[in-house]
């Protein structure tokens, strides 16, 4: 057998495991020129740019059963079929990957944000937002932290639909109309962001560019509390409320500590 190859000099050559040859002869994607009676597999010098081809082609990522098809009726035209077939599927994933890029990013800057929070808790402050776009989805029943949860994720599962990833941010939306009746949460409901503008999808709303009185805070939605001192604050200082309210949530329920127990929100009131 000194015209051949063993198996651990053909898997030396080519950077592979010796088990990676045998489950390659296993599947019939690559097998040994003979095998001796002691069942020890051999190649030949000229078996090398086969194995070599098939190396290439799994490391660009293909799948064996489509290397093995194409290794069985290799040709000119169909090994640039196949290389532009992969380059295709190559180029969605990259978009795929920077989408999902993007959402990380997109959650970093909502985390990083909540790191500034302590000096401004508490404390009115007048921040211009750009135009944002939102899924709202109505409450159906009583505000409480349950149908929070609950309706949080019927608006994830709209955007799940439509394969967008609820990286943005989301929190309660409260009718300006409402804001002077005894029923303050009537018609309210939960919205989560967008992360462009230009995306179709069902239930989306505007939530309009301009200046906005905000405050953070510890506290769930449903205590008005935080919300009344806040336009209390508005009144006095002359400002008028010109659309509806956004209790942002930074920091949910998976950052309660034992001293916390509540969301880390931040009101948000668009003003003139």
């Amino acid at each position: 057998m000194e015209n051949y190859l063993s198996i651990s000099e053909m898997a030396a050559i080519h950077h592979i495991t010796r088990q990676t040859l045998i489950y390659y002869d296993k599947i019939g994607l690559f097998t040994p020129a003979c095998t001796d009676e002691n069942g020890y597999r051999y190649y030949t010098v000229d078996q090398i740019p086969f194995l070599r081809e098939i190396c290439f082609l799994k490391s660009i990522g293909i799948k064996l059963k489509d290397i093995k098809h194409h290794i069985e009726n290799r040709n000119l035209t169909s090994a640039i079929s196949l290389l532009e077939y992969h380059k295709e599927f190559v180029d969605k994933e990259i978009h795929k990957l920077l989408q999902t890029r993007e959402f990380i990013q997109q959650r970093l800057n909502l985390f990083s944000e909540a790191q500034q929070y302590e000096c401004k808790l508490d404390k009115p402050i007048v921040e211009s937002f750009p135009e944002r776009y939102a899924v709202f989805v109505p409450l159906e029943r009583e505000l409480c932290k349950d149908e929070l949860h609950l309706t949080l994720m019927k608006a994830w599962n709209i955007l799940d639909e439509y394969g967008v990833l609820p990286s943005e941010g989301f929190g309660t939306l409260i009718l300006k109309d409402q804001l002077s009746e005894r029923n303050v949460f009537k018609g309210a409901g939960v919205y989560t962001l967008l992360p462009h503008a230009d995306q179709s999808i069902k239930n989306k709303i505007i939530l309009p560019a301009g200046k906005y009185v905000c405050m953070y805070k510890y506290g769930m939605p449903y205590d008005v509390k935080y919300l009344r001192e806040l336009i209390e604050w508005i009144d006095d200082h002359g400002y008028e409320i010109v659309g509806d309210v956004m209790d942002a949530c930074f920091l949910d329920t998976t950052f309660y500590e034992n001293d916390i127990n509540v969301d880390l929100c931040q009101l948000q009131i668009p003003v003139k």
